[in-house]
């Protein structure tokens, strides 16, 4: 039995692009979904993986993918609709960066006086977030290896 093929202006396709390999320095890898709560642990696994493959210990891979759980949530949640969810991880010598965004519906960045936000400070090094043209929220999270620390 044959499987249809996607078309790549098909909305529910999930696409992912590397644009240089984990071992030679930077790297940049794009997760482009749908803005629907159903794909977030796409993402939520992609962080989970990366972090174990850079040699991350277990408390931080687990850190990592919880934080990226709610970053992804607090955007899908406020994505306007039909809305795209983009997550790009970079990982260097120094740490693992994840930036999610979202066009949402205010253009409004997360609160910091809420519970989601005490959980994204406290499980990832730095947390920042901003807005661009077109409403499109921006949190960028930050975890550093416990080498680049030393």
């Amino acid at each position: 039995m044959a499987v249809p093929e996607r078309s790549s202006s098909d909305p529910s396709e999930t696409e992912l692009s590397e644009t240089e390999s984990l071992d030679g320095g930077s790297s940049d890898i794009e997760l482009t979904l749908p803005a629907d709560p159903v794909h977030v642990p796409v993402a939520r696994a992609l962080a989970a993986d990366l972090a174990v493959r850079l040699d991350y210990d277990l408390d931080e891979v687990s850190d990592l993918r919880m934080a990226v759980d709610e970053a992804c949530a607090e955007l899908v949640a406020k994505a306007a609709a039909p809305g795209r969810l983009r997550c790009v991880f970079r990982a260097d010598e120094e740490a693992l960066r994840v930036s999610v965004s979202a066009t949402t519906k205010d253009g409004v960045v997360p609160a910091e006086n809420t519970f989601g936000w005490r959980v994204l400070t406290a499980l990832v090094d730095e947390v920042q977030t901003w807005v661009t043209d077109g409403n499109v929220v921006h949190i960028q999270l930050v975890k550093h290896r416990l080498e680049a620390l030393a």
